[in-house]
C-alpha cells in the first residue's frame, strides 16, 4: 500500500489505519470475535492515516527484524481492557534509518542502573548503591547475559539522561532501573526491566517485604529478567546466589555499607570499610561476602601504596582464603587470592588458576579480566593480555582502573597510537586523572615525541600528589632524551630529599639504568624488594 500510494497523486491515495495485536480469537457467521480483535479495535484510532499501530505482544514477536523500526507511545488504557496497554507506532520508510546488525543494540547485554532512594533518610544510600551491586552480581552468574560492572552505571546516578542515551552510550539492549524504601526491616523495591530501542517496559515488579527476604527479591528479579531475555537461570546458577545469603541480617546491611565505602577507594573510605566489613565478620563470623570485602579493601590498600605492601597483601590473602574456606563459589574472593598471587607471591601458575575458576564461576566480573590482562603481560602472553583487557571494558566501560588496564596492555604490546587514543579520551573526561597522565609520559617517550613528553611530565609533577615520583618521571624525560646532566641534577635534589615517602620503584630504578648507574639501581631494587614492593613484573 505504501508503495501504490507513492506513485499516485494524493486524492488517490488510500490512508488506511491498522492496527496488530496478538492472540485467541473466534470464527463465527463470517466474522471473527475475541478479545485480541477488541484490543486491536481501540488502537487503530490511535494510528495516523495510513499509518500502523501494535502492541507490546507483536512488538516482541518483530522487535529484531533488521529493516523493522518502531517508537513507543507509550501505555494506554482502552477501554474495556483491565491492565494498561503498551503501543508502538511502526515508522514509515521515510523515517527509519536502515541499520546493520553490527550497530543493533544486542536485548542481552544488560546495564542495571543505580536504584533511586525514595526513603526519607538519605544515610539509606549505602543500602541502595549496595543492593544494585548485589543485583549486578546476581544478574552477572546468569549465563547468556552480558552484565555491565558497577563501576559504569554509577557513574549515571541521578543522571538526567533518558534510557535511550544511557543505553547508546553503554552499548546495552536492556536496561534495569527502579527504587528502593527501606523503613525499618522493611523494604519496598521497584523494579522494571527497559527495551533500549523503544524505551518501553518488558517487565515491571514492585516487592514490599521483610528485609530478611532480599534475597529472595535478588532471585526473583534475576529469574524475571532471564525469562523476559529468554535465556535460562540454571540450577547450579540459582544456588549460587542463595549460598551468598548470611546468617544474619544486620551483617548483611554492615557488608552493603562496607561495599559502599569500598567502592569510593580512597584511603580514609577504605578505612571505613574495613571497619564495616569487620563489624559484619563480627555479627556473622561465617559470612563469606564480608571476608572477600576484607580482602578486597586490603588488596587496595597494598596496590595504592596506602599501607606497607606486606602488611597489606598478607592481610589480604588471609581474609580471600578464609572466604573460601566458607564458600568456594565466590568470584570475587578467588579473584582476590589471585591478585595477591600475582601482585605480592608472583606465583603466577597458581594466581592464573584462580582467575581462570574466577572467570568460570562468573565471567561478567569485569576486575578478573582485568587483573587476569596485568597477569598475562607479567608473562609475556600479550596478545592474551590486550584480549582480556578488551573484554573487561566491554563490560566496565566507564572504568577508569580498567581503561588503564586497555591502555597498559596496549603499551606492552607496542601498540602506541591505540594507547595514546585511550589516555587521551580518558584525560578529556578527567583532566587530573593521574594514571593516565603517567602513561601519557612513557608513550610520548616511546614514539620519540620528547618536548612533548617533558611538557606532560611538568604538568604530572603538578597534579600528582606524589611530587618525589612524579618528578622522577621529567628526570626519565631528561635522561630518556640524551640530556644526562638535566636528569642528573633532577635526581640527586630528588635523593636530598627525606620525604619519599611509598613510591612506586620502578621510575627510579629505568632511569638510574638509563643514566648508567647500576649501583644505584640496584639498590632501589634491593630495598623496594626488602619493602615488599609490587611493581617489579613490570620492569
Amino acid at each position: 500500500m505504501h508503495k501504490r500510494n507513492q506513485s499516485v497523486p494524493s486524492e488517490r491515495k488510500i490512508l488506511l489505519r491498522v492496527a496488530v495485536h496478538l492472540g485467541d480469537v473466534e470464527h463465527r457467521d463470517g466474522d471473527v470475535y475475541g478479545d485480541a480483535v477488541n484490543i486491536a479495535s481501540r488502537i487503530q484510532r490511535l494510528a495516523d492515516p495510513g499509518g500502523i499501530c501494535i502492541t507490546q505482544q507483536v512488538f516482541d514477536h518483530v522487535r529484531n527484524a533488521e529493516e523493522f523500526r518502531a517508537e513507543p507511545l507509550g501505555q494506554s488504557q482502552l477501554k474495556n481492557v483491565q491492565m494498561p496497554t503498551v503501543i508502538y507506532r511502526v515508522l514509515p520508510p521515510a523515517e527509519r534509518t536502515m541499520i546493520t546488525r553490527s550497530d543493533t543494540l544486542e536485548p542481552r547485554r544488560v546495564a542495571a542502573l543505580p536504584l533511586a532512594i525514595l526513603s526519607s533518610d538519605h544515610q539509606d544510600e549505602y543500602f541502595a548503591d549496595g543492593l544494585t551491586e548485589e543485583i549486578i552480581n546476581t544478574l552477572s552468574s546468569i549465563p547468556g547475559l552480558n552484565v555491565i560492572a558497577r563501576t559504569s552505571v554509577m557513574k549515571y546516578k541521578q543522571a538526567n539522561k533518558s534510557v535511550g542515551e544511557i543505553g547508546r552510550e553503554l552499548k546495552v539492549g536492556t536496561i534495569l532501573e527502579g527504587s528502593v524504601r527501606k523503613a525499618g526491616s522493611r523494604v519496598r523495591i521497584t523494579v522494571q526491566l527497559i527495551d533500549v530501542g523503544s524505551e518501553a517496559p518488558i517487565w515491571a515488579q514492585k516487592y514490599d517485604r521483610e528485609l530478611e527476604d532480599v534475597f529472595k527479591i535478588q532471585t526473583d528479579i534475576a529469574e524475571r529478567v532471564a525469562e523476559a531475555l529468554k535465556v535460562q537461570l540454571l540450577r547450579e546458577n540459582r544456588k549460587l546466589i542463595e549460598q551468598k545469603a548470611p546468617e544474619d541480617m544486620g551483617a548483611y546491611v554492615l557488608y552493603l555499607r562496607g561495599r559502599y565505602y569500598w567502592s569510593k577507594r580512597t584511603k580514609e573510605d577504605l578505612e571505613k570499610a574495613i571497619a564495616y566489613f569487620g563489624e559484619a565478620i563480627e555479627k556473622d563470623p561465617n559470612y563469606a561476602l564480608a571476608h572477600a570485602g576484607m580482602a578486597d579493601c586490603y588488596t587496595l590498600m597494598g596496590r595504592h601504596l596506602y599501607l606497607p605492601v606486606k602488611e597489606a597483601f598478607e592481610k589480604a590473602r588471609d581474609y580471600a582464603n578464609r572466604a573460601l574456606e566458607l564458600n568456594d563459589n565466590l568470584a570475587e574472593a578467588h579473584t582476590a587470592l589471585a591478585a595477591v598471587l600475582m601482585i605480592y607471591n608472583w606465583d603466577w601458575d597458581l594466581a592464573e588458576e584462580q582467575f581462570k575458576h574466577a572467570i568460570q564461576l562468573n565471567p561478567n566480573y569485569a576486575n578478573a579480566h582485568y587483573l587476569h590482562s596485568v597477569l598475562l603481560q607479567t608473562i609475556g602472553r600479550l596478545q592474551e593480555s590486550v584480549a582480556a583487557a578488551e573484554k573487561a571494558q566491554v563490560l566496565d566501560p566507564l572504568s577508569p582502573v580498567i581503561g588503564m588496564g586497555v591502555v597498559q596492555a596496549y603499551f606492552f604490546s607496542e601498540q602506541y597510537d591505540k594507547a595514546l587514543d585511550e589516555c587521551h579520551r580518558y584525560l578529556e573526561m578527567n583532566p587530573n586523572f593521574v594514571v593516565a597522565q603517567d602513561y601519557l609520559v612513557h608513550l610520548q617517550v616511546q614514539t620519540g615525541l620528547f618536548e612533548r613528553a617533558a611538557e606532560e611530565a611538568r604538568r604530572l609533577v603538578d597534579i600528582s600528589e606524589r611530587k618525589a615520583e612524579a618528578t622522577a618521571h621529567l628526570a626519565y624525560v631528561y635522561a630518556a632524551s640524551g640530556k644526562t646532566e638535566q636528569a642528573k641534577k633532577l635526581f640527586e635534589a630528588l635523593m636530598a630529599d627525606s620525604r619519599l615517602g611509598y613510591s612506586n620503584p620502578t621510575i627510579f630504578i629505568t632511569v638510574y639504568s638509563i643514566l648508567g648507574d647500576q649501583d644505584n639501581a640496584f639498590l632501589w631494587a634491593e630495598k623496594s624488594l626488602e619493602a615488599g614492593k609490587i611493581a617489579f613484573p613490570s620492569l
